[in-house]
């Protein structure tokens, strides 16, 4: 359908205090159970802002970004006193489509525009109790053209125009509980309410015989409950972290065309459970007068997610009724997961300590993979017609993920964080071809007029190995004059493969695994924190993804071969980036700087791995993929 993917960024950064980022497997206290890291953001609070002296504070930031030619424009305010205090934040963002720095072709035209606000407050009328009510409201609207392809045409039928609307609403009370007892050192307890939408409306021509134009409405919205509670305790050497964690999604995927409606709707409407607890301790032991913490951990996570409306999968197709929809996606999918987790922390100085941790990951299967379809209520190619198909009889993905490292203080100048790590993944989600002649067993729910799916299965097994380093040096610590000067050194190399159950099959390198990069800083801050300055190159690896012929398997009883095919080689880069900031008064702070300052010319390996250049489509997506050339940003902070 050309249309642009469904997913969404749905909030302002600006709102946020604090931004968490964890890499692998997520910890044994993290609600949401994943393989490839996490993200958390933690809302702004009057807490951040308010002191038993200051018992007020406003902030006002505005940024331009060249690169989109963006400006954001945010206030800030809080006031309040030890019983009750508060905080409200705006954050207005307007742009344009990102630049690129191609000679070829442009950027596809876009324009658009975001608010977003939230309002917090915190009442504690005792020492034991802190209360805190968060609301928060985020909106966006895009309007962007671009060239509609098909695969039948070497030229693209000509332009498609599309708004896409993201719309985000959320409430969340928690309270923070820390009785004088010898039970309990905390108790917080947490109940939120979520609502998204994302709506794509989408005008594209048609392709021949037909003319004109048609238009595509595709939404997704989803409704969130939850509740989440923490325990802390210590006793002894013993320091005990325990919580529960429940939510309840409901997804909406809402489809229509006119003037007719050709293609069903792309996934099912869904409902999903999901419940855990765990429980965690770290205990303290002196070796040798040094520091040991053995912190073992364990997570029960469990998921449950049903199909709803069903029926509405048969809209707009003569050939897909409501009866073969129930029989096709009617079964619910459910899975429980034990996640044990083992680290040993050993101070090897005051500041300086080295790990070894183990954890295990779970994903469970999306409603996507679950319930999802593309082309199935088609009959253009009556009794041969191929369709995607979702699997409700999909495993659960898993991890086990091996790390070492050693993070902290060398000495008073020199800082360091490094790691090494073995992850293996197993029952990676794919999708496998079938024909209706050769494997009948896997159309005996599939409506008669598909004579080949490609259904979603627990495909692949992979591993990814490597590691990172970065170090940080404080010159001034060593010689009073070079006080202020630093430079940061960072490095970091891994390497997949996976491997198919396909017979013949061997292991292939994963193309989802970027390339060795490496970062090199210098910079000064003056002492006395009036201004300061950095350079920093950034360089990273060409490296050229591999093709396999996994999707083109016939899987007719013959072994797999290996691809003949290749993707474009994405060439490796340097960049450099100069940036400075400047304390203009005591409130007023002015910063910015000049990136991809040599105008170089480059590729991201994530977004372009797949790139073949060997049709005029592959070749206007390279061009297009080009990042931007130089560019700079400025900004202003004042803060009373």
């Amino acid at each position: 359908m050309n249309t642009v993917g469904i997913g969404r960024d749905y909030i302002d950064p600006y709102l946020y205090g604090r931004v968490d980022i964890e890499a692998g497997a997520t910890a044994t206290s993290r609600a949401n159970t994943a393989m490839g890291g996490s993200v958390s953001f933690l809302p702004k609070s009057a807490d951040d802002y308010l002191l038993q002296d200051k018992q007020s504070y406003f902030g006002y930031q505005s940024d331009y970004d060249s690169a989109n030619r963006s400006w954001h424009n945010g206030i800030t305010a809080a006031a309040g006193d030890g019983d009750v205090r508060g905080l409200i934040a705006y954050s207005r963002r307007d742009g344009q489509q990102t630049r690129n720095n191609s000679a070829v072709l442009d950027a596809y035209p876009a324009n658009w525009h975001s608010d977003a606000v939230l309002t917090s407050a915190i009442w504690q009328p005792d020492e034991q109790h802190k209360l805190a009510a968060t609301v928060d409201v985020y909106s966006k609207v895009n309007h962007s053209r671009y060239a509609s392809w098909t695969d039948r045409f070497k030229e693209p039928l000509g332009e498609a125009h599309q708004q896409s609307n993201t719309r985000r609403w959320g409430i969340s009370l928690k309270d923070e509980w820390m009785p004088d007892n010898d039970w309990i050192d905390s108790l917080n307890n947490k109940i939120y309410f979520q609502q998204t939408e994302a709506h794509d409306n989408t005008l594209t021509p048609q392709e021949l015989p037909s003319t004109g134009y048609s238009r595509t409405y595709s939404d997704y919205n989803v409704k969130t409950w939850g509740y989440k509670a923490q325990l802390v305790k210590t006793e002894g050497r013993h320091a005990i972290l325990a919580g529960v964690n429940a939510q309840l999604s409901d997804s909406e995927r809402p489809f229509s065309q006119s003037p007719m409606q050709t293609v069903t709707k792309p996934q099912a409407d869904s409902r999903t459970l999901t419940l855990g607890a765990f429980l965690q301790d770290s205990i303290q032991y002196d070796v040798a007068g040094h520091g040991l913490a053995v912190v073992p951990g364990i997570r029960v996570a469990h998921q449950e997610t049903k199909p709803q409306n069903l029926a509405n999968m048969a809209t707009g197709t003569d050939v897909l009724t409501p009866d073969d929809a129930q029989k096709l996606y009617g079964k619910a999918s459910s899975d429980s997961q034990l996640l044990p987790s083992l680290s040993f922390n050993y101070d090897l100085t005051p500041g300086l300590m080295t790990y070894l941790q183990y954890r295990r990951g779970a994903q469970f299967p999306n409603a996507s993979q679950l319930y999802g379809s593309w082309n199935l209520g088609s009959n253009y190619i009556p009794g041969a017609q191929y369709a995607l198909i979702g699997n409700t009889g999909l495993s659960t993905e898993t991890s086990n993920n091996m790390e070492w490292g050693i993070k902290g203080q060398v000495n008073e100048a020199v800082t360091i964080n490094a790691s090494l790590f073995y992850n293996t993944y197993k029952n990676f989600i794919a999708y496998t071809r079938y024909g209706r002649v050769s494997h009948p067993d896997k159309f005996v729910n599939v409506p008669s007029n598909i004579a080949t799916i490609y259904q979603a299965e627990n495909r692949d097994n992979a591993y990814i190995r490597g590691g990172e380093i970065s170090t940080k040096i404080h010159y001034g610590i060593w010689s009073d004059e070079l006080s202020g000067l630093n430079s940061t050194f960072a490095l970091g190399y891994s390497q997949g493969k996976s491997k198919s159950s396909y017979s013949g099959d061997k292991y292939v390198g994963l193309d989802s695994v970027a390339p060795m990069k490496a970062i090199l800083a210098m910079g000064w801050d003056d002492p006395a924190q009036r201004y300061g300055a950095a350079l920093t190159a950034t360089f990273v690896k060409g490296k050229q993804a591999e093709t396999t012929n996994r999707e083109a398997w016939l899987n007719n009883g013959s072994e797999l071969t290996d691809s003949v095919s290749e993707y474009t080689r994405v060439p490796g880069y340097g960049v450099v980036d100069l940036s400075a900031w400047m304390k203009v008064s005591k409130q007023v702070k002015l910063n910015g700087g000049i990136y991809n300052l040599t105008d170089r010319k480059y590729w991201d390996y994530l977004s372009s791995r797949t790139l073949s250049g060997q049709t005029a489509r592959n070749m206007n997506d390279r061009a297009l993929a080009v990042m931007p050339g130089r560019n700079f940003q400025l900004g202003v902070n004042v803060e009373f």
